[in-house]
């Protein structure tokens, strides 16, 4: 989880975010921009990998439509905020260990809107 908290902040676009970077969970009742990383094990070895999640959250959007004034999630800029984050921790090789996306999708989560990456870490070896 350390090493992914690393790689992150080392990028542009967390500077960006109207929110944090976290483990394990986000602030209660947060409606910021913020990423959740959840790690499912520890390395112990090289040649090792282990599980992660990245939980990308966008801040909801005031939306005009026909006169009624409601949030929506803001699908563009969470898209804009997963593929840099893609783009920063795929198939990177970065303090001795890889790191590659599995997979992602994205998800409504009430008024805001979430992408999650699985990604894995792997320890390479000497």
């Amino acid at each position: 989880m350390s090493h992914v908290y690393h790689r992150l902040m080392e990028l542009p676009v967390v500077r960006e975010l109207t929110g944090g970077v976290y483990k394990n969970a986000r602030p209660v009742d947060s409606s910021a921009e913020d990423i959740v990383i959840k790690a499912d094990d520890c390395i112990v070895e090289a040649g090792s990998s282990v599980g992660a999640t990245l939980l990308l959250y966008s801040a909801p959007v005031f939306s005009d439509r026909g006169g009624a004034v409601e949030m929506v999630p803001d699908f563009k800029r969470l898209e804009y905020i997963s593929s840099c984050i893609f783009d920063g921790i795929d198939e990177v090789f970065m303090g001795g260990c890889v790191t590659w996306v599995e997979h992602q999708r994205f998800s409504a989560q009430g008024d805001m809107f979430c992408c999650e990456m699985n990604i894995k870490v792997c320890l390479r070896g000497a």
